[in-house]
C-alpha cells in the first residue's frame, strides 16, 4: 500500500512505459493510490497516451497504472498525476 506519511512531499521519479521519465513531489497517498505533482511540457492529451509505468520513491520501485493526469490548479506548468499500484510494494 502507499500509506506512507513520510513520503509526503518526497521526490518521486515516474518512468512511463514507452514514454518519458517525469520527476515530481508526492502530494497525496493512501490505500493503493499515489498522487504526484510533476512539471512537464507535455499536454494532458499526450500524458493520457500512457497507461502504465514504474514509480521510484526513496529507492523503492513499484509498478503503477496511470489513472488520471489533471492540470495543477496551483501551477500552470505542472500536472497532478494519480496512479494505482499494480504490484505489491518491494
Amino acid at each position: 500500500m502507499f500509506e506512507h506519511k513520510e513520503w509526503m512531499m518526497s521526490d518521486a521519479i515516474l518512468t512511463l512505459d514507452g514514454g518519458p521519465q517525469l520527476t515530481g513531489k508526492i502530494t497525496e497517498s493512501g490505500g493503493d493510490y499515489i498522487r504526484i505533482r510533476a512539471i512537464t511540457e507535455m499536454t494532458q492529451d499526450q500524458l493520457a497516451q500512457y497507461a502504465e509505468g514504474q514509480i521510484e520513491i526513496d529507492g523503492k520501485e513499484v509498478r503503477v497504472l496511470m489513472e488520471s493526469a489533471m492540470p495543477s490548479p496551483d501551477d500552470q506548468d505542472a500536472f497532478d498525476l494519480t496512479m494505482r499500484r499494480m504490484t505489491p510494494p518491494v
